[in-house]
């Protein structure tokens, strides 16, 4: 007997239990390296087509696991186009049951609810990620008990770069409004901005942690900023509270990188203890 052939009871039940995502998740973009025409064939063969909103020769990437290096400022994930893997894409479950044929979608359309099981967290680069997260996966947020950014901020220049705060403003609007459409318990966000001069722009409209503060109802808010020689970093942690009240509070340390033995520029942007993390504010170990 063929699954299609089982009781339409029995077939939702399996579906129940199918449709429940990972521990975590990456959600990010791969830079293309390697000779052009091997390029070309990776972002348009067997009918590709490069996603609208990436820069030139890049691939969205959306793995299911934890990878650092998918989220990394000093050392961006890259891929030889002349691999023969295919882009690192990975669907929910869910949406991968809708994809597989009429029937599978016309029954999870109208019968199937799926459990809130909120048990994944969900790790996106900045500001790519979130385009890739809009685009390619967005019904991943159902599954989502955390979300942790991390990324590096240059200074606006495009339209697509604003548009990233639009889309971090709906994503923090959509899990720590006042009545949020799908509550997580953490949300938190860890961005480096480059350049000696960089502190003010940590407190600019367009500034990442700006838009986080503006689009959050109400929490325990905790930011640290870190300073430094050649960047500054900011940590921004939100957690609901029960009364829906905005308690905030900064920290400043000293932010050592880039010289001779010490980390690399904006390796600070990713946190070590990851995918671990606590429901509680953590702070980070203070710097010499």
């Amino acid at each position: 007997m063929s699954f299609l052939e089982l009781p339409l009871e029995l077939r939702l039940i399996i579906y129940e239990h199918a449709a429940v995502e990972g521990a975590a998740v990456t959600i990010g973009v791969c830079e293309l390296t390697g000779k052009g025409a091997d390029i070309v064939h990776r972002v348009y063969g067997d009918e590709r087509a490069p996603l609208p909103g990436l820069p030139p020769n890049h691939e969205p990437a959306v793995i299911s696991t934890y990878s650092s290096r998918l989220l990394s400022v000093s050392d961006p994930a890259r891929v030889d186009a002349s691999s023969a893997s295919s882009p690192a894409l990975h669907h929910s479950t869910l949406s991968s049951l809708l994809l597989l044929n009429h029937q599978t979608n016309a029954e999870l359309s109208t019968h199937f609810r799926p459990k809130n099981n909120k048990d994944t967290s969900l790790f996106v680069q900045y500001p790519l990620g979130l385009h890739v997260f809009k685009t390619k996966c967005p019904d991943l947020i159902q599954h989502a008990r955390s979300i942790h950014i991390a990324g590096s901020c240059p200074k606006p220049t495009s339209q697509s770069d604003l548009d990233h705060l639009d889309q971090l403003a709906g994503l923090v609007s959509t899990t720590l409004a006042k009545s949020p459409r799908f509550p997580i318990e953490k949300l938190e966000a860890r961005i480096y901005f480059p350049g000696e001069n960089s502190y003010p722009r940590v407190w600019d409209d367009s500034s990442p942690a700006s838009v986080i503060l503006r689009n959050v109802c109400g929490g325990f808010i905790d930011m640290e900023v870190a300073r430094g020689r050649h960047g500054t970093g900011v940590y921004v942690s939100v957690r609901s509270h029960p009364d829906n009240k905005r308690v905030i509070s900064t920290v400043w340390r000293r932010l050592v990188e880039g010289d001779h033995g010490q980390p690399s520029c904006g390796d600070w942007a990713v946190d070590k203890q990851w995918p671990e993390w606590n429901s509680e504010f953590t702070p980070s170990s203070p710097l010499p």
